[in-house]
């Protein structure tokens, strides 16, 4: 026979001990109860049973009589919600009201003693659904935490679990409960960018641009130098095509920064956008000559990168294998830039192995990108290999069957055999 009962605070589980067996110092070993009880076998404290968090007794009883009147003993005196599978712990979404009024019985969560136990255990309780994506759940129980107890929330910044459940909704394209939980985050950091932040980068993927412009623009109200939220901000401008706004932004805010590695490439990205690509080759330069040894390497792989860009526009392809080869440095594996070069030598240049060279280093790491194989399938058909060019065309179809040149490549493939029979 065994009991597993539940208690929602230490205090309770200790006064029971002391109430119903006299034990008021623990010995223990292993979590086990060294006391010797007539009727019962073993005592062990446990932090969960099945899943379910909490200040659990685990009770063994002996099989003679006395461990059976004890057991009933304790059957009678106990409420049936704190046994085993009895105590509430939902499995199944339910109505808030439903939930909170099983959860306030749970953890007396109207009551001033104990709060801090009480409310340790209902969170432990919101990270299990979380964890077995009983998202709802988890949500509606943090709603009842900052309504009963903000304060728990914001202690070792325990909100941060707001937004996990906001990249969960979000992945699950629930938008509303995306933002309400991102504005939950933000209530409790009042002065603190980092909520803005995530709000108005969530706004930005989803294309809601006049929410955006207005997280932005409170965002730096309290911190106008953040470059973040000025990221997020010129991100927002330059994708509804405010060049002429941003650019003016950029250059009030360099005045104030003139040595901010940062805003120098902003200002080089948004001059790329508009086809200035001399003024974009020279802000990628100060921001080059700007950034230090412990720059991370995504920024100057991303400035090489637009440098490369800028001089491709340029048509100095010598100077963009320069930029690109600069970039390979950071990340020698990047499809976009063994791509790119494969390009200037195969159309730009006519240096037929170093376009193989670098076409082939992007189809075998990446096998299932389709313009890579594209590429190989023009370089095959140039040197004369048709069915090299064939095979790998074929595949690209596959993979990127709405891209038209793929098409047309096949088309004129079939043709030069036709003409070669």
């Amino acid at each position: 026979m065994k009991l597993d009962i539940f208690f929602n605070s230490k205090r309770k589980q200790e006064e029971f001990l002391n109430k119903k067996f006299n034990i008021q110092d623990l010995i223990m070993k292993d979590n086990n109860i060294l006391e010797k009880i007539h009727g019962i076998k073993n005592i062990k404290l446990k932090s969960s049973y099945k899943t379910i968090p909490g200040y659990w007794l685990e009770i063994k009883f002996t099989q003679d009589n006395d461990g059976k009147e004890i057991h009933e003993f304790l059957l009678k005196k106990l409420n049936p919600t704190q046994i085993g599978e009895n105590v509430f712990f939902p499995k199944e979404n339910m109505s808030i009201k439903e939930l909170e009024k099983h959860w306030i019985d749970k953890y007396n969560l109207l009551s001033s003693e104990e709060q801090n136990d009480v409310f340790k255990l209902f969170f432990q309780e919101i990270k299990t659904h979380l964890k077995y994506d009983r998202l709802d759940i988890a949500y509606k129980g943090l709603t009842l935490i900052l309504k009963y107890n903000p304060f728990f929330l914001k202690k070792y910044k325990r909100y941060y679990i707001l937004e996990e459940i906001a990249y969960e909704y979000e992945e699950r394209g629930n938008m509303g409960k995306t933002v309400k939980a991102l504005k939950m985050h933000a209530m409790l950091q009042p002065t603190s960018i980092e909520p803005y932040l995530n709000m108005s980068s969530f706004y930005i993927i989803n294309g809601m641009e006049e929410e955006a412009f207005r997280i932005c623009k409170l965002a730096l109200e309290k911190n106008p130098d953040n470059p973040y939220i000025i990221s997020n901000l010129l991100i927002l401008l330059m994708n509804t095509g405010n060049y002429g706004y941003a650019i003016e932004f950029l250059q009030r805010t360099l005045r104030k920064e003139p040595e901010n590695p940062y805003l120098w490439k902003m200002m080089a990205d948004i001059l790329y956008e508009i086809e200035d690509n001399r003024g974009a080759i020279s802000c990628y330069k100060e921001a080059l000559n700007m950034a230090k040894d412990d720059h991370i390497k995504e920024f100057k792989l991303d400035i090489y990168i637009g440098l490369g860009d800028c001089y491709y526009a340029e048509e100095k392809y010598i100077e963009a294998i320069k930029s690109y080869r600069k970039a390979l440095n950071y990340n020698p594996k990047d499809p976009y830039i063994l791509l790119s070069l494969g390009q200037i030598y195969f159309f730009k240049l006519k240096k037929i192995d170093l376009a193989f060279k670098y076409t082939k280093l992007l189809v075998d790491d990446i096998p299932g990108n389709g313009y890579g194989q594209y590429q190989l399938g023009l370089l095959y058909s140039y040197i004369g290999n048709t069915e090299r060019a064939t095979w790998h065309l074929y595949r690209a179809r596959n993979i990127i069957p709405y891209y038209e040149p793929v098409h047309n490549a096949i088309s004129i493939l079939k043709k030069s055999k036709k003409n070669v029979y």
